[in-house]
């Protein structure tokens, strides 16, 4: 018996012992699992975020307008008929390129033939009449002064020319018209250009002025181009030169055009026109711009998007939009570099120029403004600038050390010091 209470306590203190062990092996684990999940997850206070960073300057930049626009043709013209008849031939290609006076249709002019010698008939007989009462005038003139005629019959017949000279000239208008009319059978083309499709056949009845057109002529060599720019920008350009913070450059009012594919146009326009009253519906005013078009790759129709130089506005500081970030209530900020660390400065921002947004307020030239890498930071995040004002100071770095200095850690942050922050500049 006393055996047996021997045996149970030595298994307990056996049970008791690999409890122990079994405890502090896991323990040992878990302290292990930690330390490894410290080592793949630091704290954020510790990671330092790579960045690029610029100084902000003042400077004269061009302002532009991106403007959407719509291609129309610089010269058009619908080939209508001006007389009325049945067409009888049509005597162009339908896509060919056609010179001003072309014939293009052909009406039946018997009718207007018919009119024009009826026309000649009568002028002739009126020309023989003129002759005639000139005649007579004559002889009475002479009688009358030989006191063989009275002044009236001298009178008479001077009046009697004279009528016969109007009839004259109204039979020579009626013939001329009938001489225009007889031309106008053979329907040409009123400018030069590509002409489309024909809307009629051989057979068909047209009237004189008909609003459906037989075809339509386009001169391609040149294109206007239609656009919208809002009631703001067209103000604000006109108090920047009324005020002299804007001037015009020699480029001033240049267009440069773009497809929808984003490809830009190879030939420059110009402004040709901006209306002077502002559309009640959109808030905006018309432009039209001309542009120079030998290869035909602008088509009337086009949707085109224009960028439009609007001047040069004088000592202004931009950002780049890859700086810009917005919180959740749409106001702009920015990341700037104080000690090391990632400070999030609120800014005002101005109008869309070409190289970024102006900079009404929140920065001048002496921050440093993070403009790579900031998707990623947080307001007190440690930072490390490898390149400053499009200067690698990473490789800067790496000459200013010696063969026997050790390397120091990618995360230290001392290699900034040797990089030198570049003057204010304002112009």
């Amino acid at each position: 018996m006393a055996e047996h209470h021997r045996l149970t306590r030595i298994s307990g203190w056996g049970f008791g012992l690999a409890l122990i062990l079994s405890l502090a092996l896991g323990g040992c684990q878990l302290e292990e699992q930690k330390d490894a999940a410290a080592g793949k997850n630091p704290s954020l206070a510790e990671v330092v975020y790579d960045i690029s960073t610029i100084h902000p300057e003042f400077k004269n930049r061009e302002r532009s307008f991106n403007l959407s626009g719509r291609i129309s043709a610089y010269t058009r013209a619908d080939v209508r008929p001006q007389v009325d008849g049945i067409i009888l031939k049509r005597l162009f290609e339908e896509g060919a390129e056609v010179e001003e006076g072309t014939p293009l249709y052909e009406i039946d002019p018997a009718i207007f033939q018919a009119q024009l010698d009826h026309a000649q008939a009568s002028y002739d007989r009126a020309v023989v009449q003129r002759k005639m009462a000139y005649k007579d005038y004559e002889r009475f003139a002479q009688l009358y002064k030989r006191r063989s005629a009275s002044e009236k019959e001298r009178d008479d017949a001077l009046l009697t020319y004279e009528l016969a000279q109007a009839d004259e000239k109204l039979y020579l208008a009626a013939l001329t018209s009938a001489k225009i009319s007889l031309d106008y059978t053979t329907v040409r083309a009123p400018i030069a250009g590509i002409i489309g499709a024909s809307k009629v056949t051989r057979g068909a009845l047209v009237t004189a002025n008909q609003s459906e057109p037989l075809a339509t002529i386009i001169d391609l060599d040149k294109v206007y181009v239609d656009m919208e720019q809002s009631a703001l920008q067209w103000r604000k350009l006109r108090e920047g030169l009324l005020d002299g913070t804007i001037y015009l450059s020699d480029r001033a009012y240049d267009v440069s055009l773009y497809f929808e594919d984003g490809s830009l146009y190879s030939h420059l326009g110009v402004l040709s026109l901006s209306e002077v009253i502002v559309d009640e519906e959109s808030g905006s005013l018309a432009l039209r711009a001309i542009f120079d078009n030998p290869d035909h790759l602008l088509l009337p129709g086009m949707a085109v998007v224009c960028k439009v130089n609007g001047g040069v506005a004088q000592n202004i500081m931009t950002l780049p939009p890859q700086a810009v970030m917005r919180d959740p209530k749409g106001n702009a900020y920015v990341y700037t570099v104080q000690g090391g660390r990632a400070v999030q400065t609120n800014v005002t921002l101005g109008e869309l120029y070409n190289d970024g947004w102006r900079v009404l307020d929140g920065l001048d030239s002496s921050y440093e403004v993070v403009v790579s890498g900031s998707g990623s930071l947080r307001h007190g995040s440690k930072v490390r600038v490898v390149n400053r004002d499009g200067v690698d100071i990473t490789l800067d770095n790496k000459t200013e050390l010696t063969p026997k200095a050790p390397s120091l850690p990618a995360a230290s942050g001392l290699n900034q010091s040797a990089a030198v922050a570049p003057t204010t500049v304002g112009s």
